[in-house]
């Protein structure tokens, strides 16, 4: 079939304007990236915050011989790191980081790409820019934490969905589970997207029919993971399907959440009560420490169940806007910005907005009877938000949805136009 001039040209303007795109949003990275490098960037070792020490130590190790030697992590981001350092030749934070700002960049083509199957170019080109220029998944290629990895993954996993829902067959919801078993083994909050699968699908389908396409999905999805839950049998002799929790319940239980509002932080926190050396040998990072923690957190939800239900209601808040969402509105947090340039303060408050503006968006696409294409990214949504509620929940965790935000923020704003449009045509019918 040939494509007409007309339409080739238009495809040039595309790529033309995805490949700016992807520049601009490559050089925020990269600049992001130089920002955190000391002069001497060996001594970016001694700066590692959070869990990057985990991630990167597994790396290591894994090169010096030592197989995830630990429970507490999935495979498939410190293998991402162990694979940058054998490909460099050396162990190398900062060379790591640089790496990291390319791998960041392809969220913006997948962006756009899943962004077409629910508006028009111009829309979904939007969509691409307001991910491009996200100062929250700017900052993915800075740290070693998974979101960077995570994050495309979670797009290709939706993608290869989409692929399966458009013409149902069996094999085409395998490949769509193959792809969430790789998600998981990334970061294990996906692991319970089978059950969200049937919402997904026709209503109109016999059961039969409902029953196989799932089955599909969820076995291949079981196949993938299933190498790395037999290497946890043999190296820990549990039956540990991906990874402990690390005490996520309790983090997410009454008795947290008390310490919480006395102002205590999650530094002091796990200088203390999560420390082994302090709260009587029970360390969260093992088997045994976890499932202390997790009954403690049980003890804790049975024992004040309504504090509980609260708490879980301003977690769903924390993991879409954090928990500091209301100091960008204190003056004297507002200060400590003035070192940064104009454009990272712009971008910083509209990344904060963006799960606020895509609320606004559905509940006018509902109002106007056109959130119907849009159910996936709901369900899919709120499974992740339950998820955080009742376990542990940070902001963090939910920036790897926000292309899902931005495309339902263009499709709004797109249907808006059309209102607008079509609104100002009857007017000068009527006139």
């Amino acid at each position: 079939m040939c494509t007409s001039p007309t339409q080739a040209g238009f495809r040039t303007w595309i790529a033309l304007a995805l490949s700016v795109l992807v520049l601009g949003a490559l050089l925020l990275r990269l600049h992001a990236v130089w920002q955190r490098i000391p002069e001497t960037p060996d001594e970016l070792a001694l700066h590692l915050v959070g869990d990057e020490r985990g991630y990167e130590e597994l790396a290591y190790a894994w090169l010096q011989g030592v197989f995830f030697q630990s429970p507490v992590r999935v495979p498939v981001y410190p293998m991402f790191i162990a694979g940058v350092y054998s490909a460099l030749g050396e162990r190398s934070l900062a060379k790591l980081l640089y790496v990291q700002a390319f791998l960041g960049v392809v969220i913006i083509p997948l962006t756009y790409i899943l962004a077409r199957r629910f508006t028009a170019v111009i829309p979904a080109l939007v969509a691409a820019g307001i991910v491009a220029f996200d100062d929250l998944l700017i900052d993915h290629a800075r740290y070693i934490y998974a979101e960077v990895l995570y994050t495309p993954l979670l797009l290709i996993s939706l993608l290869a969905l989409l692929w399966a829902l458009q013409a149902p067959r069996p094999w085409r919801f395998a490949v769509a589970g193959a792809n969430v078993g790789l998600v998981t083994l990334c970061r294990p909050t996906s692991a319970l997207f089978p059950l969200i699968l049937p919402l997904l699908l026709p209503w109109s389908w016999r059961l039969q029919q409902t029953a196989g396409v799932c089955m599909a999905y969820g076995l291949a999805m079981m196949a993938v993971i299933a190498p790395w839950t037999y290497h946890n049998w043999r190296t820990f002799h549990r039956f540990l399907p991906l990874s402990i929790s690390a005490g996520a319940l309790w983090q997410g239980s009454p008795e947290f959440y008390h310490l919480r509002e006395r102002q205590r932080n999650m530094e002091d926190i796990w200088a203390h009560e999560l420390n082994p050396q302090r709260n009587g040998g029970h360390d969260p990072h093992t088997i045994e420490g976890d499932r202390y923690f997790t009954q403690r957190g049980l003890q804790s939800i049975l024992a004040e169940p309504m504090v509980y239900a609260i708490y879980s209601l301003k977690k769903a808040g924390y993991f879409w806007v954090g928990w500091g969402y209301w100091e960008m509105y204190d003056w004297h947090m507002r200060r400590s910005w003035f070192s940064y340039p104009p454009l990272k303060v712009l971008r910083i408050l509209v990344a904060r907005q963006l799960p606020l503006v895509a609320l606004a968006a559905l509940v006018f696409l509902a109002v106007r009877g056109r959130i119907r294409p849009l159910v996936p990214f709901i369900v899919i949504g709120a499974y992740f938000t339950f998820v955080h509620s009742i376990t542990w929940a940070e902001m963090r965790y939910s920036e790897p949805l926000h292309p899902l935000l931005a495309i339902i923020v263009v499709t709004a704003a797109s249907e808006a136009c059309d209102v607008f449009k079509r609104r100002k045509g009857a007017l000068s019918l009527q006139n």
